[in-house]
């Protein structure tokens, strides 16, 4: 009998686990807390109090700053609309939304930072060579270089740190980045 009550708390507490999991990622799969401008996806509002937010953002954003603060763009998908993987380069052209200072970094399926030799995790508004498009690739590139690592899956990350009240206006018709396919 005890063997049972102990099992049935075990199996309870996987399905009660997986059916929250399932429900934070339907929530934001169905865009209830994004906008969607292209391939990107931005949440304009860093509600804290909306229990599926909340616990969105603590899966994936850990340390994520508040809405007036930051706003975070990301995109798994090239401008085709196919899935980002190391197993292509990408093509970063565009200017980001106007803010104090932006970056881009990429994370793994797992939301994690992409593991690389080369200890390259971001490309920002201080180390970039201007005038020249930001690369995305599994071979080291001399310039603009964002190593995406041996990822099935990957997700680009744009940041805008205090942005500028027109992009609070306008986020599904900003202009943003286009991140391109392009053949190694």
């Amino acid at each position: 009998m005890k063997n049972k009550i102990v099992i049935s708390v075990i199996l309870s507490i996987i399905i009660g686990g997986y059916t929250a999991i399932s429900n934070i990622n339907s929530s934001t799969q169905n865009n209830e807390f994004s906008i969607k401008n292209g391939n990107w996806k931005v949440n304009p509002n860093m509600d804290l109090k909306d229990s599926y937010q909340r616990a969105y953002i603590s899966r994936i954003g850990v340390f994520a700053l508040d809405d007036k603060e930051a706003l975070y763009f990301l995109s798994s998908k090239d401008s085709d609309g196919n899935p980002l993987t190391s197993d292509f380069d990408y093509q970063i052209s565009g200017t980001p939304p106007k803010g104090r200072y932006w970056s881009y970094t990429l994370y793994g399926e797992d939301y994690f930072l992409v593991k690389n030799d080369a200890n390259i995790y971001t490309i920002n508004k201080e180390n970039l060579t201007k005038d020249k498009p930001i690369l995305v690739s599994s071979s080291k590139k001399d310039i603009n270089w964002l190593p995406s690592g041996n990822e099935t899956k990957f997700h680009i990350t744009l940041r805008v740190y205090n942005p500028d009240e027109s992009v609070y206006k306008n986020l599904e018709s900003l202009e943003l980045p286009i991140i391109k396919k392009i053949e190694k």
